[in-house]
């Protein structure tokens, strides 16, 4: 089964989200400004309890300092967390010495606390506060830093496939997982998009036929079109995709679903997560 990451956000109903999960899930919990970095952890701790795989965002602009670092890696090591998402973050300024996450990369390298993997953001829509050259320059930079990389939320498969396609031409080694939206409400997940200053994949959800209509019905929008596409490179880290990241905004149970009955969709051989080096059974947007 192709390996896939199921996105959490630590607010309340998480934890009735959680429940959802398959056994022995791969689940990122998000960080934002407003919780902060506690939130995040108190939340990896309760998912750890239950038996999941965890991987916390550590948002470089709400850490304070070296000692600050430490002892957040510390907390992870005695969970037993050996995988972060290191991102800028949201917040306007940052309280100590990482104005970006390619700082706090920079600090991890070498300490012995240093989790085993580490993921960066990326961004093959671009980003709506960051020019293009400057986010593949710093993606580059993250390259020799970091040991995978996940996408952003996309809802169309072609420009996923052209960006990955001009990263492999650029040799960048990193294994990516495609960021892919989960089952909800449609109207919700426009005004996600509209938020994260998503402008193509805006257009390609408008450019499906009679998405104003859907958009006014209470059925589920379920992302088939973009798996379909995405399907015959994924489970490749060489030249594809690793793996799915899903963004499931915490509506897990649908997703889950979903997930399920299109394996038909999925490639039959097992996929190998070069971002966890082992094989798995089993989704905010931030700053670079």
């Amino acid at each position: 089964m192709t390996a896939t990451r199921y996105e959490l956000l630590p607010i309340a109903g998480m934890q009735e989200a959680a429940r959802d999960l398959p056994h022995g899930a791969m689940v990122t919990v998000t960080c934002s400004p407003r919780h902060g970095l506690e939130r995040t952890l108190e939340a990896s701790e309760w998912l750890v309890g239950m038996g999941v795989r965890v991987v916390p965002h550590l948002a470089a602009r709400l850490v304070r300092d070296r000692a600050h670092l430490e002892q957040l890696l510390r907390r992870l090591a005695a969970l037993g967390i050996d995988d972060a998402f290191v991102v800028g973050g949201d917040a306007e300024r940052p309280v100590g010495a990482y104005p970006h996450g390619r700082a706090l990369l920079e600090a991890m390298t070498g300490l012995e606390l240093r989790p085993a993997r580490l993921g960066v953001p990326a961004y093959p829509e671009g980003h709506h506060r960051i020019e293009a050259t400057a986010l593949q320059r710093d993606l580059e930079a993250k390259a020799a830093l970091a040991d995978y990389a996940v996408t952003q939320l996309c809802f169309e498969a072609t420009p996923l496939l052209a960006w990955r396609e001009r990263q492999q031409r650029l040799g960048l080694p990193l294994p990516f997982h495609a960021g892919i939206p989960g089952v909800m409400e449609p109207r919700r997940l426009l005004a996600i998009a509209l938020r994260l200053g998503l402008g193509p994949s805006v257009r390609a959800l408008r450019g499906q036929s009679g998405w104003l209509a859907r958009l006014l019905r209470p059925s589920s929008y379920c992302p088939d079109a973009l798996l379909e596409g995405l399907g015959p490179g994924l489970g490749d880290p060489a030249a594809g995709f690793a793996g799915l990241h899903v963004f499931t905004f915490n509506r897990v149970a649908a997703t889950r679903g979903w997930l399920e009955a299109r394996q038909d969709l999925m490639p039959e051989r097992p996929a190998r997560d070069e971002a966890n080096a082992h094989l798995v059974t089993s989704a905010g947007e931030p700053l670079a």
